[in-house]
């Protein structure tokens, strides 16, 4: 098992003055935003208990990553605000090299840093954090009677089981959901090269660590970056997204192993990139690991917050159980990070009463400032028509204009102005501040 060093996150002032126990939180869900959650609320001070279907054991060795989880820079100084960056550059890249078939191809520049970090090994790391510190890890089995009754003994219960099972407790908002069904058929499987030594993708890219986003009109998108595995440590990852009724959708569903679904996307790059496909071949699977891969499709839902019981006690929703996004903008990891944040700095300092007014506050706030860019983000990642002029102006800048791309990718790690982006003035004005940027720094 890789070890890595902690390094404590800041929020660890007590929510009470010790003249009065700790308040009860639970969090059923020990992914990622569970772990995260559990962590954060518990450095603040509170009595938290934490649910989960599974051992640890179970979630750290017997279970797929449910995605690349990347961080963009500005979620992951949120996520530092729970606990500090262990990983460091192992997990880190700086540059997507893009191309697009029939269109441009591109080096992206970013002006941070991005991370890309095993799930499982993230949530162990902080579940064990979490332990140190006196927390509680409950293994059961959580359905609706179970769920009363913890709601029941805790003054909140949060949900971080992600977009099924317990999510349907939350009703969905049909007017923030921007899809009622799945925009890409996914495939993801991690992988390393025979020597461990980073891909370099010549004609892309001369950057080491470069991540590689390659596009197709007709059959979709292929996103290859690095990664840190849980016991491979660094290694690379292919994530891909197939348009519905494409060749490379019916090839993915046949996936049924990592080593298969290698194999697909060694065809699917000698059939529509093949300038990188000696590259893809050179790739192997992580023999130790049989849940290295995973395919299937998500359903984008945006759900309201809070919820209660058949005896009253108070739900709330965190991660994917609030807002569900495609993966293509990478955009749940960073909110997951952000709510979790956000809400353990609120708790902490609120004396009032915990209520439906108060974590819908805290969750309208949140929307606002992070749901509704990021749902927009992703549409326009995911090439909806309403973004099809603000796309087409970025790419048909950025082969020439590297500031165009370095805006482009800036709206992955923080999203908001893609809300003013309706169309190719708001780009231009978009991509000049990045050229101004530039210039201060070049001078």
């Amino acid at each position: 098992m890789t070890q890595h060093s902690s390094t404590q996150g800041p929020s660890e002032t007590p929510a009470n003055n010790g003249t009065r126990a700790p308040r009860p939180i639970a969090v059923v869900g020990a992914g990622i935003v569970g772990a995260s959650a559990a962590l954060a609320l518990k450095r603040a001070g509170f009595d938290v208990t934490l649910y989960s279907e599974r051992t640890r054991e179970e979630l750290r060795d017997e279970v797929p990553a449910t995605g690349t989880a990347i961080l963009f820079g500005d979620s992951r100084e949120h996520d530092a605000r729970i606990e500090g960056d262990r990983y460091g550059a192992d997990a880190a890249f700086a540059t997507s090299a893009v191309t697009v078939n029939g269109g441009p191809t591109f080096d992206a520049p970013y002006d941070y840093e991005a991370q890309s970090v095993d799930v499982r090994l993230r949530a162990d790391d902080r579940i064990a954090l979490f332990l140190d510190e006196g927390g509680r890890f409950a293994h059961r089995r959580v359905d609706d009677a179970e769920l009363d009754s913890i709601a029941g003994e805790h003054d909140v219960t949060l949900v971080a089981t992600g977009k099924g099972g317990l999510a349907e407790r939350f009703p969905v908002d049909s007017e923030r959901s921007p899809y009622t069904e799945p925009q890409r058929y996914l495939l993801t499987v991690t992988v390393r090269t025979a020597d461990g030594s980073d891909v370099r993708f010549p004609g892309r890219t001369e950057n080491d660590r470069s991540a590689l986003l390659s596009i197709d009109p007709e059959d979709g998108e292929v996103f290859v970056g690095p990664y840190l595995h849980k016991d491979a440590g660094p290694s690379w990852v292919l994530l891909g997204f197939a348009r519905f009724g494409s060749e490379t959708e019916k090839a993915y569903r046949g996936a049924h192993d990592a080593a298969s679904a290698l194999d697909i996307f060694r065809a699917q790059h000698h059939r529509l990139f093949p300038d990188v496909a000696p590259q893809i071949d050179a790739l192997d699977v992580i023999d130790s690991d049989e849940h290295s891969w995973l395919k299937g499709a998500v359903t984008p839902t945006v759900r309201k917050p809070v919820a209660r019981t058949d005896s009253g006690g108070l739900l709330v929703a965190i991660g994917d159980t609030a807002i569900a996004v495609d993966p293509i903008a990478g955009q749940g990891a960073q909110l997951g990070a952000i709510q979790v944040a956000a809400l353990a700095d609120a708790l902490r300092e609120e004396t009032g009463e915990w209520d439906e007014e108060l974590f819908t506050r805290l969750f309208d706030a949140h929307w606002e400032g992070h749901g509704k860019p990021s749902v927009e983000a992703t549409s326009l990642f995911l090439g909806d028509p309403k973004y099809a002029e603000v796309v087409g102006s970025f790419f048909g800048r950025a082969a020439e204009n590297p500031a165009a791309a370095t805006a482009l990718f800036d709206l992955l790690s923080v999203p908001g102005p893609v809300l003013g982006l309706r169309g190719e003035e708001d780009v231009d004005r978009f991509v000049r501040t990045f050229e101004e940027r530039g210039a201060t720094v070049s001078a």
